[in-house]
């Protein structure tokens, strides 16, 4: 069972001219709460049967949501341990997008190095936790990085293969504009060759729009904006929408800076944006988490009568995920989820501004644009693309 849903683009043309964009979601937002009343058992099963997107993240912001109300303990070296799975499955996420969505062609054949690198981030999680389920309420041991240093070293090879190409290593692509775009010019990595077709497709500034930032929000504003349906449909932050994406995480690189400042923050810089964090996130895996030790783990369920609130923010690969939890004991009063997919495609949000900058020929032309956009923002949603006559 998932609950992902979609997003439905629909855009009311007249000659060459855009006049409305009606963006609107199916997913089912308000089904956490069903949570109320539940067991902390029963919602740790039902949050990983439900949330197959950024099930980490989901998962982890659970637990560590306990963990601040006092139910469960975490170790740090625990914390530090889900954060690394939550690392791999934002690299997986964008892997994945890669693989799908950025095509010169209607080739739907994925490479085989792509599937053997998923296996790779796998076997890491496996033999990371080599016994019981890494995020849930079960007896698990964790292992220590020197466990799986060797395939975090194979994993780093793979991706420099996949995605960078022979002849460069990542770290000069990704160092300065310069480096990169001779890159793009002279590999024939799948990556490369795409972002080349952004740029002799004079598309590399498509989309490029005043875009807001989401800000850092008051843990006490937060409890109070999650518990608003509204807010959870369609989210803003005193009456402004907001976008929180990829690029949102690294408009400050110095690389970003630059190809944003050539051609703003359309397409390019924001596709960008994903092949940058992957391996700024693979930096960080490699360095971030040595100190991981051998650790059993099991919890004490504090069952106290005292009713606790907790907000968690988590940095899944769509953009920021939000989670509050009201719970009494063993008790959940209150679950509220709200994910980076309602403000990035909120009805008056970054994708309608940017599909309303669009010049097109016709409606393929208009398809082909409006989903080079939409794979920009947000590399894991489904979404349709309806385009109609007025």
């Amino acid at each position: 069972m998932s609950i992902e849903g979609k997003i439905v683009i629909k855009v009311v043309i007249e000659a060459s001219d855009i006049k409305k964009v009606l963006i609107s979601s199916s997913r089912p937002l308000h089904i956490t709460q069903l949570f109320a009343g539940q067991s902390i058992q029963k919602v740790a099963t039902t949050l990983d049967a439900l949330y197959q997107l950024c099930n980490t993240a989901h998962r982890f912001a659970f637990l560590h949501l306990l963990d601040k109300c006092k139910v469960i303990s975490l170790s740090k070296n625990e914390i530090m341990a889900c954060q690394l799975l939550l690392d791999l499955e934002t690299i997986r996420e964008h892997c994945f997008s890669i693989a799908t969505k950025w095509r010169i062609d209607d080739s739907n054949k994925i490479n085989k190095n792509i599937v053997d690198l998923f296996a790779t981030l796998r076997e890491i999680n496996t033999t990371l936790f080599l016994t019981g389920n890494p995020l849930s309420l079960e007896k698990k041991t964790l292992q220590p990085f020197s466990g799986i240093n060797s395939l975090v070293a194979k994993l780093e090879q793979q991706l420099m293969l996949e995605l960078v190409g022979e002849q460069f290593h990542s770290e000069t692509i990704l160092s300065n504009s310069e480096n990169f775009e001779y890159w793009i010019k002279t590999q024939s990595s799948d990556c490369a060759l795409f972002l080349h077709n952004i740029q002799q497709s004079q598309s590399s500034g498509l989309g490029s729009v005043d875009s807001l930032f989401l800000p850092n929000i008051t843990t006490e504003e937060i409890i109070t904006l999650l518990n608003d349906d509204g807010f959870i449909g369609q989210p803003t932050y005193k009456n402004i929408c907001y976008e929180t994406t990829p690029y949102s995480r690294q408009k400050k690189h110095p690389l970003i800076q630059k190809l944003s400042a050539k051609y703003g923050n359309g397409v390019l810089s924001r596709y960008a944006s994903q092949l940058l964090e992957i391996f700024e996130l693979l930096k960080g895996v490699k360095h971030n988490y040595v100190n991981l030790y051998s650790e059993d783990i099991h919890y004490d369920i504090n069952t106290s009568t005292v009713v606790n609130t907790a907000v968690v923010e988590v940095e899944a690969a769509r953009g920021k995920l939000m989670h509050s939890l009201t719970i009494q004991g063993e008790e959940i009063k209150s679950y509220r989820i709200l994910s980076p997919t309602q403000w990035n495609f909120h009805p008056q949000g970054v994708l309608k501004q940017m599909i309303q900058s669009l010049d097109f020929q016709n409606k393929q032309d208009l398809v082909n644009k409006i989903t080079l956009l939409t794979n920009a923002i947000d590399p894991c949603v489904g979404y349709t693309i309806e385009i109609n006559n007025a």
